[in-house]
């Protein structure tokens, strides 16, 4: 027999997988196939774009894993938590810890529900690898918040503070939303708009962050997660052509949901923007920048230029976000400080040289709209510190308060009524997702009520933070913590005296 080249071995190892039922209706084996209105007319012809057989995968993740553990034993043996230059980083780490490792297990189980349900085998080998793919990431991470846990506050009950903080209300929301989508519709929403749109601003600018202050644990994480997500942008871009190009009644379809994930994808992004301009010392790019590059530049630009020919306009909303890039980071991080007296990781003081990042790379917004706000901390470090939790979105149950990028001066809080009651959002884009299926978010878990229910114990707020895992000595400020005390005592220990950190 002829040798196979690669794509007939790609073909021979991936294909001829699936089994048509001959004893039951196909409409049964999956019943979510014609849910959603998706025609499909030929998806045989349909490939994964990488083409990767598991044999080849298996290898490509093993030699990865292997380089990231070097990294991370490294770091940890030469105590490298000491060496960053100012431990305020760990507490924008404990906020990624806690919004994104828990969204990476949520998609691993995302793929299997959409490999399960869409009978294309290019499609179900795409997910099976992207879900041991997310599976690998959260496992990584949750590695590296081990180590950290001995080293800072917040972390020594991770998986309950995961579990029951308010703050991971926000990707649990994007994902359940998803999960309880039909199978293509969640492809939409995790493969295209949270990878493909947004996953470069998710780990590119933070990575370089991290190694810009020095955290090369971090970096390794960072690196062994992004090289895995350029599959994945494949996959979403791919499956959206196959779709629009099967049939043009599946159009008008891709693009609600385009009009919905896009929303959803950039508010749960929402704490990237501050993780990116607020707690590095050392910022490489601004979340302004960083959106330009990546989202203005090479999505708007780009990709959807290209989409046009199928009859796709941008997302509904995609000019809100590109006014709110001014704003976004600050209204986040104000959003924050208000409320750290009820989160695992902590706000800060800001330095003299974070009002002059700021102000040049914000000319127009920072200093007249935002820096007052923060200066109000520099004598009291709780003074802008809300008194209960904050009042959240319906839809991506992020704290209603952003202001109108139009008028910063006002609130963007939207009002909807549904079944003679009032819903608040956060925004037009939210508000729009709510009036589009009502009945989904009427459902939604607010933490608030909750707490003023007695969900969380009857002794408020005795027992507020053992439910939440955490103790009320490791939220608040940074620079006035006893972790930050622990970290300039290890570093002079070590002998490292030349930091940039105002102690």
């Amino acid at each position: 027999m002829a040798a196979m080249n690669a794509k007939q071995k790609y073909h021979a190892m991936t294909r001829d997988l699936m089994w048509d039922p001959k004893d039951f209706d196909m409409k049964k084996v999956y019943p979510m196939l014609e849910k959603e209105g998706i025609i499909l007319k030929d998806p045989s012809r349909w490939e994964d774009p990488f083409r990767m057989a598991y044999n080849q995968y298996v290898k490509v993740q093993a030699e990865k894993d292997l380089l990231y553990h070097a990294v991370r034993r490294s770091f940890e043996a030469n105590d490298g938590h000491a060496k960053v230059i100012d431990s305020r980083w760990y507490e924008g780490v404990k906020a990624f810890a806690v919004a994104v490792q828990p969204a990476e297990y949520a998609a691993h189980r995302l793929m299997a529900y959409v490999g399960r349900n869409i009978p294309i085998e290019a499609i179900r080998f795409a997910t099976f690898n992207q879900a041991i793919d997310e599976l690998r990431h959260a496992q990584i991470e949750i590695k590296h918040y081990a180590h950290m846990s001995r080293e800072i506050d917040g972390l020594h009950a991770y998986a309950q503070t995961n579990e029951n903080l308010w703050f991971n209300t926000v990707p649990k929301s994007f994902f359940d939303d998803a999960l309880s989508s039909g199978p293509f519709e969640a492809l939409m929403a995790i493969s295209f708009s949270f990878e493909y749109v947004f996953t470069n601003i998710l780990f590119l600018p933070f990575a370089s962050s991290a190694g810009a202050v020095g955290d090369e644990n971090f970096v390794a994480v960072g690196k062994s997660v992004q090289s895995d997500e350029s599959r994945h942008m494949a996959l979403g871009m791919s499956a959206m052509k196959m779709l629009l190009e099967e049939d043009d009644r599946n159009v008008p379809i891709i693009q609600k949901w385009l009009d919905k994930w896009y929303w959803r994808a950039y508010r749960i992004f929402s704490v990237i923007s501050t993780l990116v301009d607020y707690y590095p010392r050392i910022r490489p790019i601004s979340w302004k920048k960083a959106f330009e590059i990546y989202v203005e530049d090479q999505v708007f630009d780009g990709l959807f230029k290209d989409l046009r020919k199928y009859g796709i306009r941008l997302p509904l909303h995609a000019e809100d976000s590109i006014k709110e890039k001014e704003h976004y980071s600050h209204a986040v991080m104000r959003i924050l400080d208000h409320y750290k007296h009820a989160n695992a990781f902590r706000g800060f003081r800001l330095q003299p040289d974070d009002y002059e990042w700021l102000a040049n790379e914000y000319p127009d917004t920072f200093d007249h709209y935002y820096a007052p706000f923060f200066r109000r901390m520099d004598d009291h470090v709780l003074a802008v510190a809300s008194p209960g939790l904050p009042a959240v979105c319906s839809v991506c149950q992020v704290p209603a308060e952003f202001p109108d990028p139009n008028n910063p001066t006002k609130m963007w809080t939207q009002y909807s009524e549904y079944n003679n009651k009032t819903y608040m959002t956060c925004s037009p884009g939210c508000k729009h997702i709510f009036e589009q299926e009502p009945h989904k978010y009427m459902q939604f878990w607010w933490p608030a009520e909750a707490y003023l229910s007695g969900e969380f114990g009857e002794n408020i707020p005795g027992d507020l933070f053992p439910y939440f895992g955490f103790t009320p000595e490791e939220a608040n400020e940074h620079y006035s913590s006893r972790e930050h005390v622990r970290w300039l005592e290890h570093r002079k220990h070590l002998g490292l005296d030349r930091i940039i950190v105002n102690s």
